[in-house]
């Protein structure tokens, strides 16, 4: 008996392995960190993957690109964040936040308020920029 089961199991690989398609092994590339981190910039919203295939094919036998989201002027958003850095509005409002804890300022509740809220949507704004950016916070905003 174990004869036959032996004969139907080959039998039965035999047909699994005859009907698999061949593929070519996939290539597999290494990068740093900074590669990498250079590599996601240049893509955008793209996957890395399909912006690498499109670099280096220059569209030969091109595959339907799949956009997830506008593309972003990464320009723009870094002008965007120099001014904002440069201005010192962050710094200006957590001093004028500051002076009125303690009591420099005169300010009502509402408003003094309104300045904590403004500093956070400030902050807010800096963290967006950066992430759309893809760069490392620096810390302090």
């Amino acid at each position: 008996m174990s004869g036959s089961s032996t004969e139907t199991f080959a039998r039965a690989a035999k047909r699994a392995r005859t009907t698999k398609r061949e593929r070519p092994a996939p290539f597999s590339l290494r990068l740093n960190a900074d590669e990498r981190a250079y590599l996601e910039r240049k893509a955008g919203n793209r996957a890395l993957g399909a912006y690498i295939r499109s670099e280096l094919l220059d569209g030969h036998n091109a595959r339907r690109r799949n956009v997830r989201a506008p593309s972003m002027d990464y320009a723009l958003l870094g002008q965007v964040l120099g001014a904002l850095g440069q201005s010192d509005i962050s710094k200006h409002l957590c001093l004028l936040a500051a002076a009125a804890e303690a009591g420099r300022l005169h300010l009502a509740a509402d408003e003094r308020t309104a300045l904590h809220e403004a500093c956070a949507h400030v902050r807010e704004m800096r963290a967006a920029l950066v992430g759309a950016l893809g760069l490392k916070s620096g810390g302090a905003s």
